[in-house]
């Protein structure tokens, strides 16, 4: 499946930034992902290529790539938005993430039972805490990891 416009433009914010011609970002397309244009890359692809761009120097468009930006606020306890079922915007965030860390189902129902006390987010405010619990964990093994480099 091919990656959406955000991703397409993010490469071609990475191109310039690192000042890359045409032949060298072709190159590089080719090379890590198999393909020659942007268009055909697939989220594997995609992930390869940003990962090559920033060994390469790109940081990124946050001013620390490790501290993602949070997009909403937290939904107050009196509110009954909270109580709403869970949005398919949230699941597959929340599945994207799993990805991210590698679990397995079984991983997630036991984070989920010790953090919403019941095996999966059924709520708003559950797939809220669960979304930024999981946020949490990848945050703080990018910065283990930049540690171990060092």
């Amino acid at each position: 499946m091919a990656i959406g416009q955000k991703k397409k433009a993010l490469i071609h914010i990475a191109k310039e930034d690192l000042r890359l011609s045409e032949e060298t970002y072709r190159q590089i397309l080719q090379g890590v992902a198999g393909v020659e244009s942007s268009t055909r890359l697939t989220r594997e692809g995609f992930l390869k290529v940003m990962k090559r761009f920033e060994e390469m120097g790109f940081k990124g468009l946050l001013p620390n790539p490790y501290q993602p930006v949070p997009k909403g606020r937290l939904i107050p306890l009196e509110s009954s938005t909270g109580e709403e079922s869970i949005t398919e915007s949230q699941r597959g965030f929340i599945s994207f993430l799993l990805e991210e860390l590698g679990w397995d189902q079984k991983h997630f129902h036991s984070f989920c039972l010790r953090i919403i006390k019941r095996p999966n987010p059924l709520t708003k405010r559950d797939g809220q805490k669960i979304i930024i619990g999981l946020m949490a964990i990848l945050r703080k093994r990018a910065l283990n990891e930049k540690r171990r480099k060092r």
